[in-house]
This record gives structure tokens, sequence and C-alpha cells, in this order.
């Protein structure tokens, strides 16, 4: 019978020094690098909700009827709808509920190309509501379910202002005069 050796327990030391010298090197690296990088965000509030009574008076309506801007990216372009109301549409007159209001810019392009929506005309019809509702912020967006992230992320850049920058109205300054309706709120379905 062999008699096994008794293991003997050997202490390893770990060289820290390859790692450490790494860390030393990408720590000022990646400081570097952050000061260079651009941070940006997308201010999205969430529907709002009241808890109004029943008994509410005529008198204690708001004098300022509110926009409610609403805008459906759909396949075929952009719905716009204020205060109920699809734009464009006259008064006493029957309109296609479910027809554009600004149609595609290149109709028969993929959906996740840029130049397929008319982004110039959207911007041009939300500078006519601003000045009409100077006081409002808030817009309304929907999308059908296929349409890409990128094209609803274009088009709350569009409804705010392709030259809007709050950082300063952020940290307390007045909103300028070229942000229109920077405050989204996203809703579920074009419908």
């Amino acid at each position: 019978m062999r008699r096994r050796k008794k293991f003997e327990g050997v202490e390893i030391e770990a060289d820290l020094l390859p790692v450490m010298n790494v860390m030393f090197l990408l720590i000022p690296l990646l400081l570097s690098v952050m000061e260079y990088a651009s941070m940006s965000s997308i201010n999205v509030s969430p529907p709002r909700f009241s808890a109004a009574s029943a008994e509410t008076k005529p008198d204690d309506a708001p004098q300022d009827k509110p926009l409610n801007l609403k805008v459906m990216v759909l396949e075929d372009g952009f719905r716009i709808s204020a205060d109920a109301q699809q734009d464009g549409a006259e008064a006493g007159k029957a309109t296609d509920s479910k027809a554009p209001t600004i149609p595609l810019a290149r109709p028969g392009t993929p959906l996740g190309d840029y130049s397929r929506y008319d982004y110039a005309a959207l911007e041009e019809r939300v500078q006519r509501y601003k000045q009409a509702f100077p006081h409002e912020t808030t817009v309304t967006i929907s999308a059908e379910s296929n349409i890409p992230m990128q094209t609803i992320i274009d088009t709350m850049d569009t409804l705010a202002g392709r030259d809007c920058k709050l950082s300063r109205a952020l940290k307390g300054e007045e909103v300028p005069a070229n942000c229109y309706f920077w405050q989204p709120v996203l809703e579920a379905g074009a419908g």
C-alpha cells in the first residue's frame, strides 16, 4: 500500500502591480474623455390625470382654452390635432380623420430613413401654433407600432425646435424664443 503525500499548502502572493499600473493609466484617460463627451437628455412628462369635480360651473372654466396639441406619427406622415379638431379641418367641412395632415416628404423610402418625413413642414406648422399660444409648452406624441424610435426622437426634436437649447432655462433663465413645445408626453398608439 502506497502512502499518499500529505498536501502542503503554499501561499501564493498576488502580483497586483500590473493591474494597478493599468488602472493608474485608465483613470486619467477616462476623466479626460468625459470632458469631451456630450450628454443630452429628453424631458418626457407622464400623462396628467385630474380628479375634477362633477359640479364644475361654467364660471370656473379658464378664459383661455388650452391648445391640447397632439402629433401622431403615421407610416404616411404626421397627423396634427389641436383642441380635439384635426389641423387643416375647416369649420363645417368633413375631413378624413385617418389622413395625415403633413404627408411624407419622400414616399417609398424605408421607415428608418430620416428624409422620409417632412420635418421642415412640421416645424413650420409648430411655429404657427407657438405664435398663437406662446405659453403652451406641452405636446402629446403618439405613433403607430411599427415606427422606429429614432423617428419619434426626431419628431420630439422638431417639436421642441431644432435650435432649442434648454440648458440655461433649466438653471432658471428664460426659455429661448426658438423653443416651441419642449415638454412632450408620449402616448401609446396613434388613434
